[in-house]
């Protein structure tokens, strides 16, 4: 196989979210960071007297969990406060991620979670001598994630 020529960096991906499954808003000019953990197909393993390998089975998918990082402000209407409201609030639940790393294009891969449950929400730490924007993240679980192919552009 040739090396690829099709890489991507993440320079425009696109991140929406939504409280109702169907309002989606987005919230990509706060957002430096997207990462996600968990997902892995539980298996396990027996063995037998005869023969010198395991039997291996396998078992169901574990949830998702989905950590935004953003830039903190306090406007009301920009990503942390909105998180924080729904974490405080609402006891984090019917919530819903997704994003585009081509930015949300016709053709680009999209990926959607399934409703969550924000189980995080962590304010900025700080340090007085750098000039750097305070970040804070929250962190959406959910059962899981769907990829689809955009048929119009976000």
């Amino acid at each position: 196989m040739a090396q690829t020529t099709g890489a991507m960096s993440g320079v425009d991906v696109i991140v929406e979210w939504t409280n109702d499954g169907t309002n989606w808003t987005a919230i990509t000019g706060s957002v430096s960071a997207i990462s996600l953990s968990g997902f892995a197909r539980q298996s396990g393993e027996a063995y037998t007297g005869d023969g010198d390998h395991a039997i291996v089975g396998r078992g169901k998918r574990e949830p998702l969990e989905i950590t935004v990082d953003c830039v903190y402000t306090e406007t009301a209407t920009e990503t942390f406060v909105l998180a924080w409201t729904q974490f405080d609030t609402d006891d984090g639940g019917n919530f819903w991620v997704r994003y585009s790393p081509g930015g949300g294009d016709t053709g680009d891969a999209a990926y959607t979670s399934t409703t969550g449950v924000i189980i995080n929400c962590l304010p900025p730490s700080a340090e007085a001598a750098p000039g750097d924007p305070l970040m804070c993240s929250f962190t959406l679980k959910c059962a899981s994630i769907d990829k689809s192919t955009l048929a119009s552009a976000w």
